[in-house]
Order: C-alpha cells, then structure tokens, then sequence
C-alpha cells in the first residue's frame, strides 16, 4: 500500500500521524530535480506555457478517472475529484483502501484498511502547482525542461519556492492544450506515475468532500 502513494509524499516527516507507518526507509536521497539546472526558454515556449497556464486555470471543479503506476510498475486505479483552489481527492478502487485528499491546506494520505493516516502540508507536495487560486507554472515553477510537437508538451518543473522536495512532469497533448498524465518524482528519485482519463467538469462538491477522514477516531473507537 505504501508503495502506491510515494510519490505523494514529500522527504519530510509528515506534520501528523494517526498511526505509525511500517518499513518505511530512512534514508534520505538527493533530490535529483533540484540538481537540474533551468533552461533558457524560446519565445514559442513561452507562448506555450501563457496556453497552458490559460488552460489550468479553466480546471475549476475537474473529475475522472486515473491510472496511477508506481516504482515497482504496480498499478492502481480509481477516481479523482478537484476543487481549486487546494482541494483535490483520489480515491482508489477495491482492493485498494488508499484515499489521498487535500482540504487545501494538508495533503493527507489516508489508508483504511491499517487505518493510518499522514498529513503533509500541501504547499511541501510538487502537486500543489496545479492546485492554486491563480495557476501560473511560469512565475511559481522553475522550469527543467520541456519538450513540445505538434501533438504534445511535456513540461518538467519544479517549486521556486523550494518548499516541495522533488519534481513534477506535465503532459499535455496538442493543438488543443489537455492535460493526460503526469509523473511525481521524489526526492529519492522514484517515479509515481498518473494517467487521466474520462476528464470533465464536475459538480460543485462541497467542502466536507475534501475533509481528511477520522481515522485516528475510528481507530481508537475500534480498540
């Protein structure tokens, strides 16, 4: 289970913890994204990511489906849900009991089968880029690398702020800008991937929708 939401995580210990988390490894890595210098960008490229921050702030209230892949290749699936500003959850299919959501200021990664939860602040997590009031990668991000045809971008960036550990890559297809996947690295290197699917406007959910779970509660409830 853990293996499924690493790239979720951040290098830093999380700010609560309802349970303790097993087998976790201690050893901290190098953040490879930070270790990549900026590139200099084209005036085609800069036209391009004006479209894309255009196209990410048209992501109000999004949902669909997702693929998400980890390190070791394992696949989990299930539905995501988004309400920016900073509410985003994910929740996984049987047999999985993961569920990842944000209330806008902590990421929590809720496992209800060991019912365990940790909370990260969502401004230490690469995914919070996406998840602002006003999207702008070009002011926010420091921008590795990006790579572009004429069916697709690739956008890899990381947080100019240095708050969120590793590093995140964007893919959009074109002409008409989408976005269909992305890929969390941590700051050990390891990929998560997430490939989107079904995606649409959603209905208004409501705050609570996005609330962590009390687990903690129900786990001392259950003793």
């Amino acid at each position: 289970a853990a293996s499924a939401v690493s790239g979720w995580k951040t290098d830093t210990e999380p700010a609560t913890r309802a349970a303790p988390q097993q087998g976790q490894d201690d050893e901290q890595a190098e953040d490879t994204g930070a270790a990549k210098p900026p590139i200099s960008l084209s005036a085609e490229q800069i036209s391009l990511l004006a479209s894309i921050n255009a196209y990410l702030n048209t992501l109000v209230n999004v949902e669909g489906r997702f693929v998400q892949t980890d390190h070791r290749n394992e696949e989990t699936k299930g539905r995501f849900y988004v309400r920016r500003p900073g509410r985003l959850r994910f929740d996984y299919s049987a047999p999985s009991k993961l569920r990842i959501v944000s209330d806008g200021e902590y990421l929590s990664v809720e496992d209800h089968d060991l019912k365990t939860v940790d909370k990260f602040p969502l401004d230490a997590t690469p995914i919070q880029l996406l998840l602002g009031k006003d999207v702008n990668l070009t002011r926010d991000a420091i921008i590795l690398d990006m790579k572009q045809d004429e069916n697709a971008v690739v956008v890899t960036l990381r947080d100019r702020s240095g708050t969120a550990a590793g590093h995140l890559q964007l893919y959009f297809k074109r002409p008409e800008i989408e976005l269909y996947e992305w890929v969390i690295t941590d700051a050990q290197g390891l990929d998560t991937r997430v490939q989107l699917a079904s995606l649409r406007q959603g209905e208004d959910k409501s705050v609570a929708f996005f609330a962590a779970s009390d687990i903690e509660l129900e786990r001392l409830t259950n003793n």
